[in-house]
């Protein structure tokens, strides 16, 4: 009778141990730098605001799934823009590298509070027609806006697909 009380108490200690680390340990993925806290983007586009220092409520433009579509040749740009601000915007000038896209329809105007979509089967089209990248290729894309100003930002160059078309025409 005795040996049996004494092989509880022998266990209490490895128990209470194993329950301790177990606690510091399920820790370890928390705080500021765990991965469910961190950014990402689900797509190929890449997501940037300008200007790039704006606070949540400062005016600020959000350029999002920025990417280039071509096959080599033509190439065209896919993006979504969306005026975080009060007054109106101007899209007045994009370049893929050094060459200047020209807008089909004239510049793009951007409305507070609502989004624009350029390319990816959209009415607005920005086109370069030597655009000298390939499919797989990074490259930058620089943005000019009338109030919010430049942006260049290095976007990934897709192959034109179902989803994706040279021109923003879905195949």
């Amino acid at each position: 009778m005795m040996r049996s009380l004494l092989v509880v108490p022998r266990l209490r200690l490895p128990l209470a141990a194993a329950a301790s680390a177990l606690l510091v340990l399920s820790g370890c993925a928390t705080g500021q730098q765990a991965e469910t806290s961190q950014s990402y983007n689900p797509t190929d586009g890449r997501n940037v605001n300008v200007p790039a220092d704006a606070a949540y409520d400062d005016d600020y433009i959000a350029v999002r799934n920025a990417l280039v579509v071509s096959d080599g040749g033509p190439a065209s740009i896919t993006v979504t823009l969306v005026n975080n601000g009060v007054e109106a915007e101007l899209l007045s000038e994009a370049r893929i590298g050094d060459q200047p896209a020209v807008f089909v329809g004239g510049p793009v105007e951007l409305i507070p509070a609502q989004s624009v979509r350029i390319g990816g089967g959209s009415e607005q089209i920005a086109l370069v027609q030597a655009g000298g990248v390939e499919p797989g290729q990074w490259t930058e894309l620089t943005l000019t806006f009338s109030r919010a100003g430049s942006v260049t930002i290095d976007v990934l160059v897709i192959a034109s697909d179902d989803e994706y078309a040279v021109g923003g025409e879905s195949a």
